[in-house]
């Protein structure tokens, strides 16, 4: 059917552009049709590739889910001094989603579309343990007087809000702002240095 060569390029450009389409529509709006069309190749040849549209989305939002993971919850459970440990985290967000922008998309269209499926797409990785750790960590820092009094839950969800949310509204602000994406990139690389301080900030106690 094809040399390796141009099987190889065949492939590539199937997951690109149905990257592109789970994106901007979610799984449930993407058909295998509108893949082939914007690919330039035709429904059997998706279907060769990747036998179906569950198997061509699994790939896809998989692999941008375990770089996403692997690299928080490796730095939630460092041994990193405790305010180095949350810049490297924010850091970390804004590193990967910069390299991996349809990972805030994906999540966003499956919080809305199939919230049941990425709740048991994130249980797989168990985040149970990076999070008792990161707990964990508060409680000594709360002891020792380093940080306030800070739930947990409300500090991850903090986190979680302000590195997602310029990544998954990325568009519509260009839109409303009517910049560039070059200057949004700009803009979003020193949002970064003030969600750290203000981050940590938030976490001192008011005499520090």
């Amino acid at each position: 059917m094809f040399n390796n060569e141009d099987s190889s390029e065949v492939r590539d450009k199937i997951l690109n552009e149905a990257q592109v389409l789970f994106i901007k529509n979610g799984y449930k709006g993407t058909s295998v049709r509108d893949i082939a069309k914007a690919s330039g190749t035709n429904i059997a040849m998706v279907n060769y590739y990747f036998n179906s549209k569950y198997n061509l989305f699994e790939m896809i939002f998989e692999e941008a889910l375990d770089v996403l993971t692997k690299r928080i919850f490796d730095t939630i459970t460092s041994d990193l001094p405790f305010f180095e440990l949350i810049e490297t985290w924010i850091h970390t967000y804004y590193e990967i989603l910069f390299q991996y922008p349809q990972i805030a998309a994906f999540i966003l269209n499956e919080v809305s579309l199939n919230p049941e499926a990425l709740t048991q797409r994130i249980k797989k990785r168990n985040p149970y343990g990076s999070f008792s750790k990161i707990e964990q960590r508060m409680e000594e820092e709360i002891r020792k007087g380093t940080i306030r009094e800070t739930p947990a839950a409300d500090f991850l969800l903090n986190i979680l809000s302000l590195c997602m949310f310029p990544f998954m509204f990325g568009n519509m602000a260009m839109t409303l702002m009517e910049i560039p994406p070059s200057i949004y990139n700009e803009l979003i690389a020193n949002h970064e240095k003030y969600v750290i301080k203000f981050t940590i900030n938030a976490l001192k106690p008011c005499n520090n």
